[in-house]
């Protein structure tokens, strides 16, 4: 966040969300998505922003053939029945030092 320190607001964030797999897109392979695509996401806060694509791909269901389980229902959570890990963790710590909130509201265009 230092790199926008001063900008007086001027700053957004967008996120793609499609093509999610249950590792990160630095890893040089890829595997089947683990939910459909849902879309593009923007906010000026990037952890609301961050926290409204993880529960939207917990939202969705579960691609079959991808890492997720078998047998994960809808609703749950499926980043990490993907790759095993709590990534609520980031969120929260963003939140507690002042990178954002956690708290969202999706306004559809």
């Amino acid at each position: 966040m230092g790199a926008i320190k001063g900008k007086d607001g001027k700053v957004g964030y967008i996120n793609f969300v499609i093509d999610v797999t249950s590792h990160c897109d630095c890893v040089g392979w890829s595997d089947a998505p683990i939910v459909p695509d849902i879309g593009i996401l923007a906010s000026s806060d990037p952890v609301a922003l961050d926290q409204a694509c993880a529960d939207m791909v917990n939202a969705a269901r579960a691609n079959p053939g991808s890492s997720i389980i078998e047998g994960v229902e809808k609703g749950l959570d499926n980043i990490r029945a993907a790759n095993d890990l709590d990534w609520t963790h980031q969120l929260a710590y963003g939140e507690e030092v002042g990178l954002g909130s956690r708290k969202y509201e999706i306004i559809q265009i």
